[in-house]
């Protein structure tokens, strides 16, 4: 049997506003938290959730992310989850993706790109944001 992807960690200064970011984004919940390390997921009970963990470390963020998190609206337009996402703390970012593609790129609170698909594209094969 293969594996399931479970968890992705995410190393950042402060855990805990990138814990409330993605909660907020995503509509989970903090299940797990100590010092310096907050675990999030799913407010149901999926049978393969997939957690997100925000663990502290002391070095600063320098370069484009080697990994990223895609999101896509379930309820919204990809312009109003845009919109819902920068007030939440995200902000556009660039990371040399060209004017005409589907998806739009932002960063969460501190810096760590990520995209807004628009409207279905989750379950299409795409070339990289």
């Amino acid at each position: 049997m293969a594996s399931v992807l479970s968890e992705i960690s995410i190393d950042c200064a402060n855990p805990v506003l990138l814990a409330r970011f993605w909660s907020e984004a995503l509509d989970y919940r903090v299940f797990e938290e100590e010092v310096g390390l907050i675990s999030i997921g799913p407010q149901s009970q999926e049978v393969f959730p997939v957690i997100l963990t925000f663990a502290q470390v002391p070095e600063a963020k320098t370069i484009k992310n080697r990994l990223h998190l895609d999101v896509s609206p379930r309820e919204l337009g990809q312009q109003q989850e845009v919109d819902r996402l920068l007030s939440l703390g995200a902000s556009y970012a660039d990371v040399g993706q060209d004017v005409d593609v589907s998806w739009v790129v932002l960063a969460d609170p501190v810096g760590n790109e990520f995209c807004v698909l628009a409207g279905k594209d989750y379950v299409a094969i795409k070339k990289t944001c």
